[in-house]
């Protein structure tokens, strides 16, 4: 699709067009110029809204230059893609051209783009105490790009990273953004099986892995993924005992290779749902989906290049890869990436390198506070920090507040498939940050609709959270059309129950589904109920959220056993160890003689949920 404004004032001439001129789009564009009188002409193109142009194109611009001087005739605003076409085809001899000033927040450029121009001696990362910069991430890269592409690798493979945060796993992103492949990021603390399971989900054929928590036998963990159900035909080792660095002597060999330019708005990145309605969905999403989300945070948080970043939130979700990658990206942020997620290691390093930024799940704000290290003063010189993940109550954000004043909290709701959704914001007051998840970010639109029904509600009743906008995903991957996301009109529904206040802030009310959120980790209750229902002598199981000061959520099954049988909570636990994630795994088993039943002969959830907040001593 081309859109084409022309705009015209004495015998000067403005044509503005919009996406992309190629063999179907170029006939409209040469049809508008025919139209126009030669005679005094003084004509400009203006290419700020064009992202590409082919062979089609560049016939009507010769065609048009024919007719014209070199002085009447300039097309303005041109992108790095398009310069790159006129540099290859000649076409930079025959026409004139300026480029379009690219500033430092400009999502329109892939990853592979955004690294070749932050590529120089400017600190990027840092990691187990050595530093990086923007140039050694690009050469690294390079050679990382030129084994997979011996592999096998090419554009549109689907190439999966499971590792625990490390600059291995940054120099292997990129290293698959060059050769145009799908980075699909998976958990790394799921158990071979469910690695598996997303592997098959994704299409991943190649893996790129690290040194994986709680897996001892790799030889095992390999025959899981590529003798099994999965696609996987290759795997490439990205752990701690690999050195990049060693090889930087082979980037002279590589440094001319892979050159071709990739769109901001392919694919080329899959992030993993939970699984909250059965198996997790892979989230396709691009370059400008993404750093989109970036740019919104940055909005309120105002990050620059002189804020340092502990970077601790695992790469493989939204938030902390926007909060790593993405800020340094488009920002030139320094990111401390912490050689575990301990708390005490978290504070020492905000401590001693004087981060500015801390984005994170509340969760480990609060376990940080109640560390013995802990002093207000560790953390002093933090400005900013973005919480997302789960929900945060109002009196622990008033503890945060008071002591430390002089950081900036806002509150952040978004998803896998839309990063921010709503944010709060500097200048709001302490009930909105306490109270609501802040308003429209980047221009996300809203509509809150029955659940029963579909049908938008009236202004201030709650319901189901709707949302729309060009930040969105692009798809599940694989999944037929009437198990994608979005509607006919482009509206994905959240799950999430919500209601728009009068002053348009979002206030979250509950979730339409019973998704249980432990520490900022997403988990389906369904996938726990199914292991559990395997357990000897277990007749009927629902598995439930209950609350915890610190994780917000934790795991509780209550269970009905059969006839006579009795339950072994250490055997079970010993049993689901072997098939679930440990975060994964119940804290709580409650044992019933029935479940409370509703008149559709449905499990009265609330009422269930009230009994076992009793017999815990929760509330």
């Amino acid at each position: 699709m081309l859109l084409i404004d022309v705009t015209k004032n004495g015998n000067k001439v403005v044509v503005a067009t919009e996406g992309t001129v190629d063999t179907e789009t170029a006939p409209k564009l040469s049809e508008t110029l025919l139209k126009l009188d030669y005679g005094d002409l003084d004509l400009t193109i203006d290419f700020d809204k064009t992202d590409y142009i082919t062979s089609a194109g560049l016939r009507v611009l010769l065609v048009a230059r024919k007719k014209l001087s070199e002085t009447t005739m300039h097309i303005i605003n041109v992108n790095e893609m398009i310069a790159e076409v006129f540099q290859i085809t000649g076409f930079s001899n025959i026409l004139t051209y300026t480029l379009k000033e690219v500033n430092e927040v400009d999502c329109h450029l892939s990853f592979k783009e955004l690294l070749k121009k932050r590529s120089n001696d400017g600190l990027a990362f840092v990691f187990a105490g050595r530093s990086y910069t923007w140039r050694d991430i690009d050469r690294l890269s390079q050679i990382v790009a030129n084994d997979l592409a011996k592999a096998g690798v090419k554009k549109g493979s689907h190439v999966g990273i499971c590792s625990p945060n490390s600059i291995n796993w940054i120099i292997t992103f990129f290293a698959v953004q060059k050769l145009g492949a799908i980075a699909l990021l998976v958990n790394y603390g799921l158990k071979p099986d469910e690695i598996a399971t997303l592997a098959e989900i994704g299409e991943i054929t190649y893996l790129c892995y690290g040194a994986i928590p709680g897996i001892t036998d790799f030889g095992i963990f390999s025959a899981a993924l590529l003798g099994g159900r999965s696609a996987v035909t290759y795997m490439y080792d990205i752990g701690m005992g690999v050195d990049f660095t060693k090889r930087i002597a082979e980037y002279d060999d590589v440094s001319d290779k892979f050159n071709e330019t990739f769109h901001f708005d392919d694919p080329s990145v899959v992030i993993f749902t939970s699984g909250s309605t059965g198996k997790p969905k892979a989230v396709l999403s691009s370059s400008f989906n993404l750093l989109n989300s970036v740019k919104a945070i940055s909005a309120e948080c105002d990050f620059t290049s002189a804020d340092k970043s502990c970077a601790f939130l695992p790469f493989f979700h939204v938030f902390g890869f926007a909060s790593c990658i993405g800020i340094g990206l488009l920002y030139g942020c320094v990111s401390y990436i912490p050689v575990n997620n301990k708390p005490e290691t978290l504070i020492d390093i905000i401590k001693n390198e004087k981060c500015t930024i801390f984005n994170t799940v509340p969760t480990m704000f609060l376990a940080m506070i109640q560390q013995p290290s802990f002093t207000p003063e560790a953390l002093s010189s933090l400005r900013v920090s973005a919480l997302g993940g789960s929900a945060i109550s109002e009196s622990q954000m008033t503890m945060l507040h008071s002591l430390l004043p002089n950081n900036h909290f806002c509150n952040i709701y978004g998803m896998s498939e839309n990063a921010v959704i709503t944010i709060t914001h500097y200048e709001d007051t302490f009930e909105h940050i306490t109270q609501t998840v802040g308003t429209n970010a980047n221009g996300i639109e809203i509509e809150i609709r029955n659940p029963a029904n579909g049908k938008k509600v009236p202004d201030g009743e709650p319901g189901e959270i709707y949302i729309r906008s060009k930040e969105m995903i692009i798809c599940y991957y694989n999944l037929p059309i009437e198990k994608q996301p979005l509607d006919d009109e482009g509206w994905l529904a959240t799950g999430d129950l919500g209601v728009v206040l009068p002053d348009g802030y979002l206030k979250l009310v509950g979730r339409a589904k019973d998704l249980i959120i432990r520490g900022g980790e997403n988990i389906s209750p369904g996938e726990i109920a199914d292991e559990i229902a395997k357990l000897p002598g277990v007749a009927d199981v629902k598995v439930i959220g209950v609350p915890h000061e610190v994780l917000g959520e934790e795991v509780a099954a209550v269970i009905m056993l059969k006839d006579g049988a009795e339950f072994d909570e250490d055997a079970a636990r010993q049993t689901l160890s072997d098939k679930l994630a440990k975060y994964k795994i119940p804290a709580y088993f409650v044992i019933v003689d029935k479940f409370p039943m509703l008149g559709s002969g449905k499990i009265d959830a609330i009422t269930l949920k009230k009994e076992v907040l009793a017999k815990l001593g929760l509330r």
